[in-house]
């Protein structure tokens, strides 16, 4: 393929034209074609440029991360290159790489990608174009580096307010070293009565033997079952700041999981839309994370009502003990989503579930703002009246003896680890 040099010093034949007439363009031509040729037969005598793509193979939904590009030359020949990679499909295109690759060296070149979408997907081929010696020419060389990716949920930090109270969730979520004391059913130590302790913790035998007031310390109970429920209806495919409700599920999930785990709870995993699509067994190996993470990752929403009656039988048939079930779903109002009033039922007494529905945040926005004219005020009543109707849908599953939140993306990680707690610590199970 010829460069732009080339492609100027055709254009010069026209003066040459101009000139010394038809035998001038003729000769200058020719002349042309002569150094094309010399600079084809250096190009093919020179060592081939080894091309290889550096990239992880694990990435976060909605994160930046480096491609590198590494190009070896062992010629004795500087090399002047444009790279290409091919993305994997849906992905935004790679920019065209450029630069030079000393002789007997390497050059190293990156780029960013950031995937728009959550599962597997593919790198193609890399094609390289390398200059020639004399600058006529370039040559297309295509480099067989397919290779397959996996894009998880983003794990990012959970953000508070204050110093004070990121110490104090972080030593119950198990991020610092530290046991919950003063909560739960399981007995844990005995110490020295303080001022406000509660006198029913008192223990009288151990108190009249020492002759000074004992107290008991209890913590929460261990290996309990938390069951995390991933509706995969066309509800959960409604998109809220950048992403689909599924995917906010999910990331929530991945960080209950984490807690549990790290608490000393089993946790599993149900994904369900018209029928149960994925099952996760509860369980406390260090390995139950990176299962769930991989079981999940093919998960996405389809556009059929979900079923919420056949999961929780297929939960009740194989999860005997009693466990908190977190229900990741989404509702429109009390009459739309009788289907998973009436079923949470089944999960009572046996199980505690708790039900989690994600608002979205846009919905917040509009009811905060002043509408300017008639369209706006239309938009925020009928707005009002689905945010009421959907309160009244959780005050019903409240009656029926679950827990329930109506939370926007922003706050669905923090607020249902906290309410994890909150069970944990009451002793709810």
């Amino acid at each position: 393929m010829p460069t732009f040099r080339t492609v100027w010093l055709a254009a010069l034949g026209m003066v040459a034209a101009i000139i010394w007439g038809w035998k001038g363009i003729l000769g200058f031509d020719l002349g042309i074609l002569a150094l094309c040729c010399l600079d084809f037969a250096m190009l093919l005598r020179s060592e081939k440029i080894e091309v290889t793509r550096h990239a992880t193979r694990r990435f976060s939904l909605g994160e930046s991360s480096d491609i590198e590009i590494l190009l070896e030359n062992r010629g004795a020949r500087d090399r002047a290159v444009r790279v290409r990679d091919q993305t994997p499909s849906g992905w935004a295109a790679p920019p065209v790489l450029q630069g030079r690759v000393v002789a007997r060296s390497a050059l190293r070149l990156t780029y960013q990608v950031t995937p728009p979408n959550r599962g597997v997907f593919t790198f193609g081929d890399l094609f390289v174009r390398v200059e020639s010696p004399m600058g006529l020419l370039l040559k297309t060389e295509r480099f067989q580096t397919t290779e397959k990716v996996s894009v998880y949920p983003s794990l990012g930090p959970v953000r508070y307010p204050d110093l004070a109270t990121y110490r104090r969730r972080s030593r119950q979520w198990g991020l610092r070293t530290a046991i919950w004391r003063g909560e739960g059913r399981e007995f844990e130590s005995l110490r020295e009565y303080m001022d406000g302790d509660d006198p029913r913790k008192i223990h009288w035998k151990a108190s009249a033997r020492l002759d000074y007031p004992i107290v008991q310390e209890f913590q929460p109970e261990k290996n309990q079952i938390v069951m995390i429920l991933l509706d995969a209806g066309r509800l959960m495919g409604a998109f809220s700041e950048g992403k689909n409700k599924l995917d906010h599920a999910l990331e929530a999930a991945i960080q209950l999981v984490q807690t549990a785990l790290s608490g000393g709870d089993q946790a599993g995993v149900l994904a369900f839309s018209d029928r149960v699509i994925s099952f996760v067994p509860p369980k406390r190996t260090p390995q139950q994370l990176q299962t769930i993470m991989e079981g999940t990752l093919p998960l996405q929403p389809t556009l059929v009502e979900p079923q919420y009656e056949q999961a929780f039988l297929w939960l009740q048939t194989h999860i005997s003990r009693r466990s908190l079930v977190v229900i990741f779903t989404d509702l429109l109002d009390e009459s739309a989503s009788e289907n998973l009033l009436s079923a949470v039922a089944l999960l009572r007494p046996r199980h505690l579930p708790m039900c989690v529905t994600i608002r979205a945040s846009e919905w917040d926005d509009l009811t905060k703002a002043m509408p300017s004219n008639v369209d706006e005020v239309y938009e925020r009543s009928t707005l009002q009246e689905s945010l009421h109707q959907r309160r009244m849908a959780l005050k019903r599953l409240v009656q029926q003896g679950a827990l329930a939140m109506d939370l926007p993306p922003g706050k669905l990680s923090q607020v249902t680890m906290e309410r994890y707690l909150e069970v944990k610590q009451r002793g709810l199970l």
